[in-house]
């Protein structure tokens, strides 16, 4: 299966502790003991992965429809940085 096939979801479930501010949030990882500061976009995209996991192409569809397409190639550039520096912070995995 290819990367842009595979599931992402949480690394470890039920490991994040959220703390939300208005210009976005901490996560504490509790796995890794270590707390990420996230702005609104990459917060956002962390809660969609957190819901429910998704595929790339399912996660960029439904950033799509919440936020609209007037700018859908600035948002496919934003999701992928922000999935490679995810998986560099162990706070998501992709899975076949």
């Amino acid at each position: 299966m290819a990367e842009a096939d595979a599931v992402i979801r949480l690394a470890a479930s039920d490991a994040l502790t959220w703390r939300d501010w208005d210009d976005g949030c901490v996560v504490f990882n509790r796995v890794t003991g270590e707390t990420h500061y996230l702005d609104l976009f990459t917060s956002y995209l962390l809660r969609l992965i957190a819901a429910s996991p998704l595929t790339e192409a399912a996660l960029t569809d439904t950033v799509h429809e919440d936020l609209g397409d007037a700018d859908a190639g600035a948002f496919g550039g934003r999701i992928g940085t922000a999935l490679r520096n995810f998986e560099a912070l162990a706070l998501i995995a992709r899975r076949s």
